[in-house]
């Protein structure tokens, strides 16, 4: 980028709340925003986990009016989505808060969106096309991968289309996002382990894309250096609070750097691999991550080399190309060490060639790739598709 020519926006819309038992003062921060009932989207393993009886008991003492849906589903639906707003209308809410992972996250705001807007939300597929702003958000994030609680985006799944489809707007910025890392350490070990590979996504994707501008630059690269230092002892061992602490910073750094930075072809893909094939989405990203920065490491090999570095390779020595390339081989390292597989057939998925043919044509229409630092084709990303069947 050239800052004498070039010209960047950037901006965060949601107040962050961070600290070890910050959710302790949720009761004041709602009381701060005056709502009178908040409306809980969570699901049944964060009620199993013993964090939504938490959130209900300090909302209880404080005098705190609430209602609790429990039904949300991995790959929220459309349909799942209409039926929790009928709930929030039923109950007089004003406020919604969703306290889980990004599917949580995803279906309050989608909540939001539906509550005051009219149809069927398909119609607000793509950017800025919702018109008015719904209710307030508070995001509770108890996994250190979405990034969602700071973005202006919600990914539902559109059953008739077995399509997952992204709205954005700025309306989907969450009012407040409450990050306590405590709420990590019950997360089990293989969720750990795909949700922080999905922020390694989003943290290299909006470090060199072709849309990185210095702020989405320094938040992705340090959430790299962050994740390469801390997802591996996190995922051994959740109650290592210090990991924890360090994963939940940068997921939520690299959700803000990718607000502006954007994400690419890794997204592209995986978005319809999910709708198509049920793959869930930091898993697909996992998968798709080295696939797409082999196809990418030449476009920057200074971007990659410092990559590499970020995640722990010692570059002394090496060339520039070389240095660079060392960055593909980190996230192949990390992602054995997290015993992620690796190719869909390791998880007994055998799509077919007019499958992944589509797979294809859906992440090309997608307009994701937009943003990667190399031009894609079809072609190209049926190519990716195939290097991990």
């Amino acid at each position: 980028m050239n800052l004498a020519l070039d010209a960047f926006e950037f901006g965060l819309h949601t107040h962050i709340y961070y600290g070890v038992n910050k959710l302790n003062e949720l009761p004041s921060i709602i009381r701060k925003y005056g709502y009178n009932k908040v409306f809980i989207c969570s699901d049944k393993g964060i009620v199993q986990s013993g964090g939504l009886q938490r959130l209900e008991a300090l909302l209880s003492e404080a005098g705190v009016a609430f209602y609790s849906c429990t039904e949300v589903e991995p790959d929220p639906t459309i349909e799942m989505v209409q039926r929790a707003k009928n709930l929030y209308v039923e109950h007089r809410c004003d406020a919604l808060i969703g306290m889980g992972g990004g599917s949580s996250i995803d279906t309050a705001k989608g909540v939001s969106v539906a509550a005051a807007n009219p149809g069927d939300l398909s119609q607000y597929e793509g950017k800025d096309k919702i018109p008015n702003k719904g209710p307030d958000v508070i995001t509770i994030p108890t996994t250190a991968g979405t990034g969602s609680e700071v973005t202006h985006a919600t990914v539902l799944k559109d059953s008739k289309r077995h399509y997952k489809m992204g709205i954005l707007s700025a309306h989907l910025h969450a009012r407040a996002a409450v990050l306590d890392p405590q709420l990590l350490t019950t997360v089990p070990r293989g969720v750990a382990a795909v949700t922080g590979m999905d922020a390694l996504s989003h943290a290299i994707e909006s470090y060199t894309s072709n849309q990185a501008q210095p702020i989405t630059e320094a938040f992705g690269l340090y959430a790299i250096r962050l994740i390469g230092r801390h997802l591996r002892p996190f995922a051994a061992r959740r109650a290592d609070l210090t990991a924890a602490c360090h994963m939940m910073l940068a997921s939520t750094m690299a959700g803000a750097a990718f607000i502006w930075g954007r994400i690419a072809a890794v997204h592209a893909i995986s978005h319809p691999l999910g709708g198509r094939l049920g793959v869930a989405h930091g898993l697909a990203n996992s998968l798709l991550l080295p696939v797409v920065m082999r196809y990418n490491v030449g476009t920057n090999y200074e971007k990659f080399r410092d990559i590499a570095v970020a995640l722990g390779e010692n570059v002394e020595g090496l060339s520039l190309r070389a240095a660079a390339e060392r960055s593909i081989t980190a996230v192949e390292l990390l992602i054995r060490d997290l015993e992620i597989p690796t190719t869909l057939s390791a998880l007994d998925l055998k799509p077919s060639d007019e499958e992944l043919n589509v797979i294809a044509q859906e992440a090309m229409d997608s307009g994701m790739t937009s943003a990667n630092p190399k031009d894609c084709t079809v072609k190209d990303l049926r190519a990716m598709l195939e290097q991990i069947r």
